[in-house]
């Protein structure tokens, strides 16, 4: 008979909404659980509050994980940082699978033998366009799509710059040649943020305004009031994903 119970899925916080902006944005597993899965009948995310020092589970005990993004960079010299490298390191190794988002991307990359460091191009922000060069089986709902291009919410600086030797990278644009990356069957990373939406998005570009400068600025919202974001179909990717064998 089939398994409908859902997958528990570890879900390692890498940082979290300012908590003076919760009510109006919810949490990052909110955030995360409303976009995966919200009834959890397929998708139940356990989270894990990896930047406050939580303790991490054994890589067995969870179906798999999602890494979030995060305000840090993997380069960084932190404690959690440095025992969330060492764990993906494990899971790797115990071939359970890991889905990484922005930062988690990033992190993936960096615990595995590939780099990522702040970008010459500067600030990806709003909703920006990558080409899948790689499509796999898990890549439904194509036809959504504007010519095997997705569009998605970014807000990073850094960018995974070399990628580890057992990865692919299946997407791609000008601004970050590394948009998707992938293990076989075992991990994937994202650069993009399925899980943000617009009104986020120009909350986070009003907060950083004077950081990433007023031609970001700008463009960041002209994306936003141009483009629609494939956010659910990518979603739907991290899904299916998660369920394959």
């Amino acid at each position: 008979m089939p398994n409908n119970n859902p997958l528990n899925i570890g879900l390692l916080l890498c940082d979290d909404i300012d908590p003076s902006a919760q009510a109006q944005y919810g949490t990052y597993t909110q955030m995360f659980q409303d976009s995966i899965d919200p009834s959890g009948k397929s998708v139940c995310l356990i989270p894990i509050r990896c930047f406050e020092g939580e303790a991490l589970p054994q890589p067995a005990e969870y179906a798999g994980y999602i890494i979030t993004g995060s305000r840090h960079g993997v380069y960084e010299d932190l404690p959690w940082i440095g025992v969330l490298q060492k764990f993906i390191r494990e899971c790797w190794e115990q071939e359970i699978k890991v889905v990484g988002i922005c930062f988690g991307h990033q992190l993936i990359a960096h615990s595995l033998g590939g780099k990522a460091e702040k970008a010459e191009a500067g600030w990806g922000f709003g909703i920006q366009s990558a080409k899948i060069i790689d499509r796999k089986p898990w890549m439904t709902d194509i036809e959504s799509l504007n010519d095997d291009r997705y569009n998605l919410i970014v807000i990073h600086q850094d960018q995974v710059v070399d990628v580890p030797p057992q990865f692919k990278t299946i997407a791609e644009n000008d601004f970050c040649p590394n948009s998707m990356i992938v293990a076989d069957n075992k991990m994937l990373g994202i650069q993009g943020h399925p899980e943000f939406n617009k009104d986020f998005c120009r909350w986070r570009a009003e907060l950083r305004k004077e950081m990433i400068g007023v031609e970001v600025y700008q463009a960041t919202l002209h994306s936003l009031a141009e483009k629609e974001a494939h956010s659910k179909t990518v979603f739907n990717w991290v899904n299916n994903f998660l369920h394959q064998p």
